[in-house]
């Protein structure tokens, strides 16, 4: 497959909301030649290996619920990097997203902005875990 053949996985349970993180990094995807291909979490369907990034919209769901398949699993050399997009952010979150193996965490109080340049990194072999989520409240 060709560099612009690579595809981007979503994976959220709710179809409204897979679609709506597809609208809003549609434009990304498409400056950096890539498609982005929505699945169901529990959707066991074959996945393209030739993926650039996988990400996992949680929602109010603990990471520490997720059981990733083993094609996803970054213990699998041959899987892309993993962000965790989430609505609990608090650093039991990110502390389960590294356990996970993810390289990045966005929480969603986050900047769109945010998200897609977290995407960017992420896929460029960084790691983004946000030092907000990790100040307490009271400071």
């Amino acid at each position: 497959m060709q560099e612009e053949d690579r595809t981007v996985l979503i994976f959220d349970e709710r179809p409204l909301r897979r679609e709506a993180y597809i609208c809003l990094l549609a434009p990304w995807a498409a400056a950096q030649n890539l498609t982005i291909v929505g699945h169901g979490v529990f959707d066991h369907s074959s996945i393209d290996h030739n993926s650039a990034l996988t990400i996992i919209c949680v929602g109010s769901r603990p990471v520490a619920e997720l059981h990733l398949r083993p094609d996803l699993s970054p213990e699998n050399l041959a899987s892309p990097p993993l962000v965790v997009i989430s609505d609990l952010d608090d650093p039991a979150e990110i502390a389960a997203a590294l356990q996970l193996g993810a390289q990045g965490f966005v929480p969603t109080t986050a900047m769109p902005e945010l998200a897609v340049n977290t995407m960017t990194f992420v896929m460029s072999g960084g790691e983004f875990f946000p030092v907000s989520v990790l100040q307490s409240p009271n400071k």
